[in-house]
């Protein structure tokens, strides 16, 4: 008899350490025995009171997992989420009945992962079968003209197609209405809104300044109509961009020019006020001097001791901090009130780091080593203070505000490049390689510890960098090379500091080194005709002068110098106009050399003023004559100050002209805080008034001496019982300095002295000449091993 009103039934207990199975079955509705899904209850339909998730149209969320799959090139699941991401578009695609928005936005969210897919180079391999046939899709784009035009003339751009690029971009603009946004407007295409450096994966686009001249006025006349949109529109952000853009623009197109001024405005813009004491055109590169006016010669061809000591002082701004006045400080200190917030701003931020940059490299080209003083402080200053030069996520990507639109995300350098960069630029604008430490190789050395740091050789990249999601394997390589480049320079100007220090064995193990990570690398093309320019200086100052001559030879040839004497000289560029202006220098010396030897009692004269040299052959005239014109063609520093002192060179007969060139060169050099031009400007200058003004020789030679024996100047370092016998070694080869040049200036003292009667002074000076010249024998000995 079954029981109307049953008892109700006992808790089960979900303690899974005791379960207790039951011998005896009570009521049929439970199971013989506990499994565990048992514990779980089962789920309730939903209450048609309760408000329910309505399911996702297919269409939306196939749309939606390409932004869900997002990674970055460092994911190890990166591939994944490409192909998942393109499977998902595909499928979305070949649904039926799609609405116009829903299609365009698939077709292009293919296009855009496709691109991604073709820039990490899946393509090329055949590892990933799932992205044959990837290039040959051709979607069809039907809306959002906009943004598909901007991608239509970044693929061509990539298919190194640039005027199908420029025409889409022009059709796109004629197009725009007064309804259109403004961030439409504003927005620029990739390849010319980017301020990051390089080009990307694709290494066959490359910017040729003096064979595209239209593509330069063409790029200016956009840049010119988008301020004036900025400017009507009141966007301050965009107008900055553009004044930003438009000096990197002109730097790059090499139009020096006018480089000054849009220097000047960006800096305005940016509120970066520099008072420069000296102005670019006052700070030794101003060309309009008429050599050839003799009342000008004649009131200013002697080189006073004033003008000695004052370009000393001019040198010694290089490795001091710089003597500023109270307004100088207030604005390095202070910045001013629009600038209060740069370090909170991240456009603002990364704007002025390239305007800086760019800044440095204009005036420490042209000579200007205070101005470019003051800018490189003021970019130290900012990377110190934690700026997000980088943006928010420091993965050089910033919003560029257009309040109330939405904003422009743009792509910059990105932070480790900008890091890097600045001990470069830091290594590049030092000039001055006299001192215990210099500054060039400080900068040098320290920027090469933090590219390996961050380089790692089993994983072949970067590590621990931030980048953006959408970034590719691309702009991951982009990267990486601009890393590899930047340490290459800087293995470059660590070389060119050492042979300077005469530090040799130094010298040719970075050069070394330099020509090894080329080679690893793949671009040892790049740097052929810089590296053996090195090779040339060091063989040339260690006294090998067949092989300095050969190298300087192979240098003009690789930089694509003409045969000497060429009408065009502007092929060319800076390793090809120092590259002859070394050898003509060291044919000069040894045809002078040689002259020494020969000279007998009735030495030639020479009676007209147009003569040159008389121990000097048609073929070294003719050399330095091509040295001075492509030197006062590249017009960058120090390349002036040699076109002087060859011009000195060709014409010693000619005294008034030729104290003229010198004096011109010295100032030349000051104002570049070049020491080591320098000292040789001032040997030869103290050459020419050992006969005429003993005194004022003996004043010009000692500084000449000071700057040789500051070239080569050891550290302090504590010297301990067991390392004073290595101490005392080492500070005969390292710190003797410019061992050349000291026993050069000690036998115009050793002269001097004995025609003074002098006889302390004499054996005196003959002690240290013969310290010097078996310091010069030591390292030709060397020189010759190797």
């Amino acid at each position: 008899m079954d029981d109307g009103n049953p008892r109700p039934q006992k808790r089960l207990r979900t303690d899974p350490n005791f379960v207790e199975t039951p011998t005896t079955v009570p009521d049929s509705h439970l199971p013989s025995a506990l499994s565990p899904s048992i514990l779980v209850p089962p789920p309730e339909p939903p209450s048609p009171t309760s408000p329910g998730l309505k399911p996702l149209p297919p269409q939306v969320l196939l749309l939606a997992l390409p932004a869900l799959l997002l990674h970055p090139p460092t994911h190890e699941k990166y591939a994944l989420s490409l192909f998942l991401s393109l499977r998902a578009l595909r499928l979305c695609l070949q649904l039926p009945a799609l609405a116009p928005e829903v299609e365009c936005y698939a077709w292009t969210a293919l296009a855009e992962v496709g691109m991604r897919v073709i820039k990490s180079g899946f393509c090329t391999t055949s590892e990933y079968s799932w992205t044959v046939g990837l290039e040959e899709e051709h979607p069809v784009l039907r809306h959002l003209r906009h943004h598909l035009s901007l991608l239509n003339s970044h693929f061509a751009f990539y298919r190194s197609n640039a005027r199908f690029a420029r025409a889409v971009l022009r059709r796109l603009i004629s197009t725009f209405v007064p309804s259109d946004p403004p961030t439409v407007v504003s927005r620029l295409p990739p390849p010319a809104s980017n301020l990051s450096h390089g080009n990307g994966a694709n290494e066959s686009i490359s910017f040729h300044p003096h064979r595209n001249p239209p593509e330069i006025q063409a790029a200016l006349t956009a840049l010119t109509n988008l301020s004036a949109i900025a400017a009507q529109n009141q966007h301050f952000s965009i107008l900055k961009l553009v004044a930003v853009l438009r000096l990197r623009v002109l730097v790059a197109a090499e139009m020096w020019d006018v480089v000054g001024d849009a220097l000047q405005g960006a800096e305005k813009l940016l509120s970066l006020a520099f008072h420069d004491s000296n102005g670019a055109k006052e700070g030794g590169q101003e060309r309009e001097v008429k050599r050839e006016d003799s009342e000008f010669l004649t009131c200013s061809y002697s080189i006073t001791a004033q003008e000695v000591h004052d370009s000393a002082a001019t040198q010694s701004r290089s490795q001091t901090p710089l003597e500023m006045g109270p307004d100088d400080k207030a604005r390095t200190e202070q910045p001013p009130a629009d600038a209060k917030n740069t370090r909170e701003d991240p456009l603002t931020a990364a704007l002025s780091v390239h305007t800086l940059m760019l800044g440095i490299v204009y005036h420490t080209r042209g000579g200007c080593a205070r101005a470019a003083e003051l800018r490189l402080a003021a970019l130290h200053s900012l990377m110190d203070s934690g700026a997000q030069v980088g943006g928010v996520n420091s993965d050089g990507l910033v919003e560029v505000p257009l309040s109330p639109h939405p904003p422009i995300h743009l792509r910059v350098s990105h932070p480790r490049v900008v890091f890097l960069l600045t001990f470069l630029i830091s290594a590049v604008a030092k000039r001055d390689p006299v001192g215990r430490r210099p500054k060039k190789k400080v900068f040098a050395e320290s920027g090469i510890v933090n590219c390996r740091e961050g380089y790692d050789e089993d994983v072949g990249g970067a590590v621990e960098i931030n980048v953006p999601p959408w970034f590719s394997h691309g702009d991951m390589e982009n990267i990486d090379q601009s890393t590899l480049r930047i340490e290459a320079d800087l293995l470059c100007e660590l070389a060119a500091v050492s042979i300077q220090r005469c530090d040799f064995g130094a010298a040719g193990k970075h050069l070394d080194t330099a020509v090894a990570h080329t080679r690893t690398h793949g671009f040892f093309s790049e740097y052929a005709s810089r590296i053996t320019l090195h090779h040339a200086h060091l063989a040339h100052a260690i006294g090998d002068t067949d092989r300095a001559g050969m190298c300087y030879r192979v240098a003009a040839y690789l930089d694509g110098a003409g045969p000497v004497g060429a009408s065009d000289t502007n092929t060319s560029g800076f390793v090809a106009a120092a590259a002859r202006a070394g050898e003509a220098l060291l044919r000069i010396g040894l045809a002078a050399k040689q002259a020494a030897l020969n000279t007998t009692s009735n030495p030639p004269t020479v009676t007209d003023e147009e003569s040159h040299a008389p121990y000097l052959d048609e073929s070294t005239v003719a050399l330095a004559e091509d040295a001075i014109a492509r030197c006062l063609a590249c017009a960058s520093a120090p390349l002036p100050a040699l076109a002087e002192l060859l011009s000195a060179a060709l014409s010693p007969s000619q005294i008034i002209r030729s104290k003229s060139l010198l004096k011109h060169a010295l100032a030349l050099s000051g104002s570049a805080g070049d020491n080591h031009m320098r000292a040789l400007v001032l040997a030869v200058v103290g050459a020419q008034y050992v006969h005429t003004s003993p005194e004022h020789a003996m004043e010009v030679l000692a500084v000449c001496e000071t700057l040789g024996a500051g070239m080569g100047a050891s550290e302090k370092k504590p010297v301990s019982a067991g390392s004073e016998s290595e101490t005392g070694k080492g500070a005969s080869v390292c710190g003797m300095g410019n061992a050349a040049l000291r026993l050069w200036v000690g036998e115009r003292f050793l002269e001097l002295f004995k025609r003074a009667g002098k006889e302390k002074r004499v054996q005196k000076q003959e002690e240290f000449n013969a310290l010097y010249r078996s310091a010069v024998d030591a390292v030709r000995m060397v020189g010759e091993v190797s």
